[in-house]
């Protein structure tokens, strides 16, 4: 029986957190599926390295040209980018919505949870991938404030509700989305129900990383960081690269099924997974 082509919509708050699930989006889109990023905000007022750099320095030191940058030149300069990292994955079908950020409120922008809903009307997605919706403080506590990345989860997660039902007056089927997960960069390690092999991706997503020049990234700072990340969920689930992932809800399945990852890891010999994940 031919594989099911799949529909995926990613949902985040700013341009550079598609790299949590990039790889994975590329392993879909070589699978022939089609992903759509939908960035909430511009990123506006995230990770402006270059304007704190140079309002930290003496009135007279500082470069005109950065200080009195728009902040619509520098979406722009934002926009490019996520458009070239998403290229690298095979995702042509990138969005930013014209939501600010720092802080991004629902309650403040309501009609967001509306166009989520619109575009998954739209585009009808079997799986959407978004931030986590819960606050966590200190030793997994639900503590703390709502930030950029957890209003955007819960936005995306009220939207998928609202496309669930019928209006009167629309003439719009309304939509069931089969699946929703949450990277597991927000998530302690024994809360992530399973990774992606992302290691044939590797080396793009190092690529991909350094394209965030507006952030200051460079391509030694890009291969530490996926080093430290990704390498680091690979190390944990015996591969040299992984992304992990939380279900939103536990799902039916008609049989116990094992990946090759899961029987490999009961016969391959220590010394084997040391050089497969790289460690030592």
């Amino acid at each position: 029986m031919p594989r099911q082509q799949l529909q995926f919509l990613v949902v985040m708050a700013h341009p550079h957190d598609f790299m949590h699930v990039a790889g994975t989006c590329g392993v879909h889109t070589m699978l022939g599926d089609k992903v759509t990023w939908v960035s909430m905000t511009a990123g506006v007022m995230t990770h402006n390295e270059r304007l704190a750099d140079e309002l930290s320095k003496p009135l007279g030191e500082q470069n005109p040209g950065i200080v009195n940058q728009e902040p619509n030149q520098y979406a722009k300069e934002k926009a490019v980018e996520l458009r070239q990292v998403g290229t690298l994955f095979g995702v042509r079908d990138v969005r930013i919505l014209n939501y600010s950020d720092k802080p991004f409120v629902v309650e403040r922008q309501p009609e967001c949870v509306d166009e989520i809903r619109s575009l998954i009307l739209e585009l009808r997605p079997h799986v959407v991938l978004t931030q986590s919706p819960f606050l966590r403080g200190p030793h997994g506590l639900n503590a703390g404030t709502p930030n950029d990345h957890t209003e955007t989860g819960f936005a995306t997660m009220e939207g998928k509700l609202l496309a669930q039902l019928p209006r009167y007056g629309e003439g719009v089927a309304p939509h069931v989305t089969p699946a929703a997960f949450f990277p597991g960069v927000y998530f302690d390690k024994q809360h992530w129900d399973f990774s992606v092999d992302v290691s044939s991706f590797g080396e793009t997503l190092i690529e991909a990383e350094s394209l965030y020049k507006t952030q200051a990234h460079t391509q030694e700072y890009a291969r530490r960081r996926i080093t430290a990340t990704v390498g680091n969920t690979g190390i944990y689930s015996r591969v040299l690269y992984a992304e992990a992932f939380v279900r939103e809800r536990a799902e039916t399945v008609s049989e116990i099924g094992l990946s090759d990852y899961s029987l490999r890891k009961a016969t391959e010999s220590r010394e084997s997974h040391i050089h497969v994940s790289g460690i030592g």
